[in-house]
């Protein structure tokens, strides 16, 4: 049933990836209202989806490359439509609909592996460490965009004849902004996820787990959002630079979820 539920989300999904392709290639806002149908109808079979395979598991299933994946398309659809909800900018679809749609295609594409040890899974600090830290990562993607929309738009600006991008995206002041409030909520949900995931480890493995790849670069991701909210409050950083920190960031969160994989870590203790 959870597979079912999956197919129909990207089916869902699908919709706004044309909304996507279409806005790009006329550079009009082309099946935005449709799109937007879409992806509620798609995030609540998303959620079904997510809540079948729990069942059908008995445990949270984001526990392997086909969950994580999911998962990671579910909480960025729900900050998009938080997003979208606070600030009604459709060009930000332009940038989530493509993902998710991706995300949620590759994870359809995985199978599931073996069941983890279950015992590692009863945790408190497990259900805090898991959905905190994707939040985080989807506060930080919705930050990547307004930093892409913040960079295109100055380009536009100094243009003598703006092209037709100009028109659709924000201001640059409300792509600060929707940049800065992304991060200022991104960064306690990672800090906290970070500390919940330290303290479920220490209590689950019987292994030392300081060196793995993925907590080290969750910790230099920790380290550049640090440094950058550091700035924004204390010095006033706005603009192009904190644009461009926003960028780097989330390239080193992307390789933190999916490069890491590759490094013999993937959180692999889960499935010992």
């Amino acid at each position: 049933m959870s597979t079912l539920f999956l197919r129909l989300t990207i089916a869902l999904y699908s919709i706004g990836l044309l909304h996507s392709f279409l806005t790009i290639i006329t550079r009009k806002k082309t099946l935005f209202r449709v799109a937007l149908a879409g992806i509620g109808l798609g995030f609540l079979s998303h959620g079904l989806s997510i809540l079948y395979a729990w069942l059908e598991l008995n445990h949270p299933p984001i526990t392997d490359n086909h969950g994580a994946l999911s998962f990671f398309a579910f909480v960025i659809v729900l900050a998009f439509l938080i997003s979208y909800a606070r600030y009604r900018l459709d060009s930000l679809s332009v940038f989530v609909f493509p993902l998710v749609f991706i995300l949620t295609l590759a994870a359809n594409l995985i199978s599931s592996p073996q069941t983890p040890r279950q015992e590692i899974l009863r945790s408190l600090w497990f259900y805090v460490h898991i959905p905190t830290t994707f939040l985080g990562y989807a506060a930080f993607f919705v930050a990547f965009s307004a930093g892409i929309m913040y960079l295109i738009q100055e380009n536009e600006l100094k243009r003598k004849r703006p092209q037709a991008f100009y028109y659709r995206l924000p201001s640059l002041e409300i792509c600060d902004d929707l940049g800065y409030r992304s991060l200022s909520i991104g960064f306690p949900l990672l800090t906290i996820g970070i500390v919940a995931g330290a303290l479920w480890a220490n209590r689950a493995l019987d292994q030392p787990w300081g060196w793995d790849p993925k907590i080290i670069w969750s910790l230099i991701t920790w380290l550049i959002y640090a440094v950058l909210i550091h700035y924004r409050l204390s010095a006033g950083l706005r603009g192009r630079r904190a644009a461009l920190m926003s960028i780097v960031g989330f390239v080193i969160v992307l390789f933190t979820f999916i490069g890491t994989r590759h490094q013999g870590s993937a959180h692999s203790f889960i499935q010992q």
